[in-house]
């Protein structure tokens, strides 16, 4: 087996197994499970538990050892990041950037690049996005620019859906080189600390769901650049484009996972019942019991989907070569995964009355939460693509954007 990275060194450590790193970060999932219906009534921001998470040294997981991280493989850091939005999908998804960020450097760049670019992140620095862009820009086109002037290179632009960056120290913006630059033509990505002067972020994502990943605008009003921090965009690693979406699912997947939680906890303790019910307690009442085991049958093929897609994307990262098996198997676990998660969050609330309905419990979370998630990249256009692929052979496609037709 290649190694998951070009920078692990010979002597690194053995790696730690899934489970004991689940056990380790257990204590703070809990920590920040515990107020998580709270942030959702209010609208609270995870600012705290970005911070707590940063603490622990979840945020370094997957560098290797010798740059202070747990050396986690993809095995790992999705079922990481599944138990993590078992208690708030908010957080999975907001660190999305960030774990791409890692993941690109390592498998992408020469091993003194990667070095360098990771060291922010080795101190703790988190990452940021500001990609996509709401305007006149066409797909795959962006209207923020990298330009020159007198003082040197300046970035001018307004981007949304900055997932994560709220909480960054750091954002990787994409711009188009204005000929000024001597950069050419192409989309750059530039490496800006987020308490630049001039760029400014807002908090105003207005989505139903998801409410607390800071996705809204960030603004950059000549924001110095240094060359250093301007990075050409090579060719992504072949698995880049499934780990992206990946993030995503594994956010539905433990999404899927707390319904059960939820399910369980208010059975027990409820104790109302109705006239017509089959026991006197919820509980003992083999209607609300199949509930449940319906629910636990959805999260195991949330599970198993999205098992069986992280192994195909740990086999594409090894061989360190184009291969769309980890596409095909993405797609495929997407087209699983929403519908079952979705559906099991509105079968939640057949395991009781309109106490069910309660803000103080805040169950309908769930579905607002993965209706959100499932909008990212429309599950219909990913079955027509895996039935054209399994129909006409026609190839995966591998990366997505967006913007005006």
């Amino acid at each position: 087996m290649t190694p998951p990275s070009r920078v692990v060194e010979d002597a690194a450590p053995p790696r730690a197994s899934t489970a004991d790193l689940v056990e380790r970060y257990r204590a703070v999932f809990d920590e920040i499970g515990a107020g998580a219906v709270a942030r959702e009534r209010e609208r609270r921001l995870p600012f705290a538990e970005v911070e707590l998470l940063r603490a622990s040294g979840f945020t370094r997981v997957t560098l290797p050892h010798h740059l202070g991280g747990d050396g986690a493989d993809h095995a790992a850091l999705f079922e990481l990041l599944a138990e993590l939005a078992r208690r708030d999908p908010n957080l999975s998804q907001l660190l999305r950037s960030h774990f791409s960020f890692i993941d690109r450097t390592l498998h992408g760049a020469d091993p003194a690049t990667a070095r360098a670019r990771l060291a922010r992140v080795a101190n703790g620095a988190i990452h940021g996005n500001a990609t996509f862009e709401r305007g006149p820009a066409g797909v795959g086109s962006y209207v923020t620019t990298l330009s020159r002037d007198e003082r040197g290179l300046r970035l001018d632009g307004r981007k949304f859906y900055s997932t994560g960056t709220l909480f960054a120290d750091v954002v990787g913006v994409l711009a188009t080189p204005d000929p000024s630059t001597g950069l050419g033509a192409d989309p750059v990505s530039v490496l800006v600390a987020t308490d630049a002067a001039g760029l400014t972020r807002v908090d105003d994502w207005d989505g139903f769901g998801q409410r607390m990943t800071g996705s809204g605008t960030t603004i950059f009003d000549g924001v110095r650049v240094e060359i250093d921090d301007v990075l050409a965009r090579p060719a992504a690693p072949g698995h880049a484009g499934a780990f992206v979406q990946l993030v995503l699912l594994a956010a539905l997947t433990g999404i899927g996972r707390a319904v059960v939680d939820d399910a369980a906890r208010y059975v027990r303790e409820r104790t109302r019942s109705f006239s017509h019910a089959s026991a006197d307690l919820p509980r003992h009442d083999p209607l609300v019991q199949e509930v449940v085991g319906d629910l636990s049958a959805a999260s195991f093929a949330a599970d198993a989907a999205l098992g069986r897609a992280v192994a195909a994307l740990q086999r594409a990262a090894e061989a360190q070569h184009p291969d769309s098996t980890a596409d095909l198997a993405t797609a495929q676990a997407q087209l699983v995964i929403i519908p079952t998660v979705l559906r099991a969050a509105t079968e939640l609330f057949e395991v009781g009355g309109a106490t069910a309905l309660g803000e103080s419990l805040a169950l309908d979370r769930h579905w607002r939460n993965a209706r959100a998630l499932s909008s990212h990249n429309p599950a219909r256009y990913k079955a027509r693509i895996v039935g054209d692929h399994v129909v006409n052979g026609t190839p995966i496609v591998a990366w997505w954007t967006s913007g005006e037709a």
